[in-house]
């Protein structure tokens, strides 16, 4: 646990911005770079969990989170782009010429609107601004969730997300779960609850985020593709891929997390 958490939390607050502000520009300089794309989904998160955790010491909080937001919404449409071509090879589906000029289309409209958002909203004056609202009052600032807090939580929703009647909408929530429980331990500074390994936790993030995969490419052929029958047998396939990444998800909660449930 951070020794004294007002000044830790700014440092940690500061340390995330400048990562935050390295990455908006790489994002601005290349949109079309999926890697420039991830890291700074990637930072976002991080640096909104840090302004969560300590929710109350920061001027502007809410400010800052809310003009994050549309960002994030560009980065993600881009992202699922980047990835659609790896899940519905992974599904089986071969990519007809049709479809991969739509998806082609589809990632540089979404990487041009980003382009021109990031430079209407002034990225340097944008970071000039936050590093002043990053400054702390004197005295002990304690997070607004404790570990043990989010511990419950965790496990609470591996539980409802690892049934096998689980929507991919429960384990949506859980695959959240993981992340603000993974972030907020980095931001703290602690060790992991008993019996909870971090490298166990990203494994768990990995295999909700490959079925999180499977279904915001299924919305995006939902969006872009033309023929009924075509987008049918695609989805089908994907549903097949989101029934085994499920299943795997759910013999890895039993085999690192299970003893913790019951």
């Amino acid at each position: 646990m951070l020794k004294n958490p007002a000044l830790g939390a700014e440092a940690k607050a500061r340390e995330r911005l400048r990562i935050l502000a390295v990455n908006l520009r790489r994002a601005a300089k290349d949109p079309g770079d999926p890697d420039s794309i991830h890291d700074l989904r990637v930072s976002i998160r991080r640096f909104k969990q840090v302004l969560r955790v300590f929710d109350g010491l920061f001027s502007h909080s809410p400010r800052m989170r809310r003009g994050l937001r549309e960002i994030m919404d560009l980065c993600g449409a881009a992202r699922n782009c980047d990835i659609a071509s790896d899940v519905l090879d992974a599904a089986g589906v071969p990519l007809d010429h049709g479809l991969r000029k739509r998806l082609k289309q589809y990632r540089a409209h979404a990487g041009r609107d980003l382009a021109k958002l990031l430079d209407k909203w002034d990225v340097h004056a944008h970071m000039r601004r936050w590093q002043g609202w990053l400054a702390t009052e004197a005295g002990e600032a304690l997070p607004a969730r404790s570990l043990p807090s989010l511990a419950r939580e965790f496990f609470a929703a591996g539980r409802a997300a690892a049934k096998a009647s689980a929507t991919v909408r429960q384990m949506h929530a859980f695959r959240l779960s993981v992340k603000r429980f993974r972030y907020t331990l980095e931001i703290l500074g602690g060790k992991a609850p008993s019996g909870i390994r971090m490298d166990a936790v990203r494994g768990l993030q990995d295999r909700l985020g490959a079925i999180n995969d499977c279904v915001t490419t299924a919305e995006l052929i939902d969006e872009i593709h033309r023929g009924a029958a075509g987008k049918r047998e695609i989805k089908a396939a994907l549903n097949r891929l989101i029934a085994h990444r499920s299943a795997d998800f759910r013999i890895y909660w039993r085999t690192h997390f299970n003893r913790r449930t019951k």
